[in-house]
């Protein structure tokens, strides 16, 4: 497969990754450029297992390089949505509870630092698996479980805290 076959085919995730890592579509789109440009350099080395989850890793450094160099920290609510998934269809019915939920959940996600918010949301909102997310962060698995763990416990905290009545 040539390398502009297989940048077409992780242009999304690397976009997603960056939008979820800046907080608004033009940063993201700044960022998913940057990184475009360094899968594509170097996408033909990588083993095709580990392309997703190194494509992944490019674009989170690129969203960090570019808030390093503007000195911005993402803020949840500015721009799309930080939880929104891939591939949202919500059913007409749930749309006004799920646009609460969503809304309360980007912000308890927001409180996260870094890592805790790139993890949660590599895992619970793109679908990445354990290995591939260990992987594009540079982290022992179980490191990895272990931060999993505390940013889902520190988000619930945070949920419940700001709205009770969205957690069971």
């Amino acid at each position: 497969m040539s390398p502009d076959a297989l940048v077409r085919q992780h242009a999304d995730l690397v976009y997603r990754v960056a939008l979820r890592v800046t907080g608004t579509p033009d940063d993201a789109a700044d960022a998913a450029q940057d990184a475009l440009v360094k899968v594509w350099k170097g996408i033909a080395e990588i083993d095709a297992e580990r392309r997703r989850a190194w494509a992944a890793r490019v674009a989170r450094n690129a969203a960090l390089d570019l808030i390093r160099r503007r000195k911005v920290r993402p803020e949840p609510g500015r721009g799309e949505p930080v939880l929104e998934p891939a591939c949202a269809s919500p059913l007409p019915d749930d749309h006004a509870e799920a646009g609460d939920l969503r809304a309360e959940l980007a912000r308890a996600v927001g409180t996260l630092d870094d890592p805790y918010r790139t993890i949660l949301l590599l895992r619970d909102v793109e679908g990445l698996a354990y290995a591939e997310i260990a992987d594009a962060l540079d982290l022992p698995l179980n490191t990895l479980k272990v931060y999993l763990h505390r940013a889902r416990r520190r988000a619930r905290a945070a949920l419940t805290a700001s709205a009770p009545e969205l957690v069971p």
